[in-house]
């Protein structure tokens, strides 16, 4: 019987969704195959991890996403779930993430970077026509985003982002439909739109994990569903990923592009990824023994 450590929480914005993420696995796991334990962030203690254990790394956001605990594993030859530091680290970082897409030719949405050295606005990327995002460039669950149509705004969206994050993105409003594919160990699941009843219009935190009304709709467009499982799949390549994760794509009306990679998405039963693996025949309780088996 293989053991399974189950690290969640930290000092992550997204802790608290962490700890439901582990308590799902503990109480879904195997206990057939697994003898499973679970363990905050704060609390370990990378000493005594033993070789023969398997991490199953369930913290979302810093310290889980950023490719730092990653990093402590493999130095230390720690076995765990999803992908290595590297492909972490760039799919934390929304600039790194963009520029890998655009140099990759994979189809995202235009964006500019703010930081400390780079603080002025593109007056020719500003159009009074169109809609952006002002995102921190390194935190999940959507908070510290803003949806903007004018530089008042985008002024206050700015400081917004930068409560969670030194530097952030301004990025080009692809708000007609959105999706997420779910990619395991190298192979994209059903694909899903994602749709909202929330006063931002968006897939903002409060429709992630508030709102009653959110939908996750399968798809039924064959020609679709082969688009989005390319374009998520060659997103995933691209960053070096393994394992899973889950990458999320937006529609402008005319194209379909890559917005990000989450390399430890929500996983309650009733997340995203869990979702998408029942449409493919895949239970919750074999998901979690075929990413654990994946290491």
């Amino acid at each position: 019987m293989k053991k399974v450590l189950v690290v969640y929480g930290g000092i992550s914005d997204e802790k608290e969704i962490s700890l439901l993420s582990a308590k799902s696995i503990l109480e879904n796991i195997s206990k057939k195959e697994f003898s499973a334990k679970k363990i905050d962030l704060i609390d370990l203690d990378i000493n005594n991890i033993s070789k023969d254990e398997i991490v199953f790394i369930a913290v979302h956001g810093e310290g889980g996403e950023d490719g730092n605990l990653q990093n402590e594993f493999e130095t230390k030859g720690i076995n765990f779930t999803g992908s290595g530091s590297e492909a972490t680290r760039k799919c934390w970082d929304k600039n790194l993430s963009k520029k890998i897409m655009v140099d990759n030719d994979i189809r995202t949405p235009n964006f500019i970077f703010l930081d400390s050295e780079h603080t002025e606005i593109d007056n020719d990327f500003i159009s009074s026509s169109k809609n952006y995002f002002v995102k921190p460039t390194t935190n999940g669950s959507s908070l510290g985003i803003s949806k903007v149509s004018n530089l008042k705004e985008l002024q206050d969206a700015i400081y917004i982002a930068k409560q969670f994050s030194p530097a952030v993105i301004v990025e080009e409003a692809f708000d007609i439909s959105e999706y997420t594919v779910a990619i395991l160990d190298g192979k994209a699941l059903s694909p899903l739109e994602i749709k909202v009843d929330v006063p931002s219009g968006y897939y903002d935190f409060e429709a992630k994990y508030v709102s009653k009304k959110t939908q996750k709709l399968p798809i039924l467009n064959q020609k679709l569903i082969d688009e989005l499982k390319q374009l998520g799949l060659s997103a995933y390549r691209a960053h070096g990923c393994r394992g899973w994760a889950r990458v999320d794509i937006v529609f402008n009306g005319e194209d379909y592009a890559v917005i990000e990679i989450n390399t430890v998405p929500g996983f309650t039963r009733k997340s995203l990824f869990p979702f998408a693996a029942s449409h493919d025949g895949i239970s919750y309780q074999d998901l979690i023994s075929r990413i654990i088996k994946s290491v």
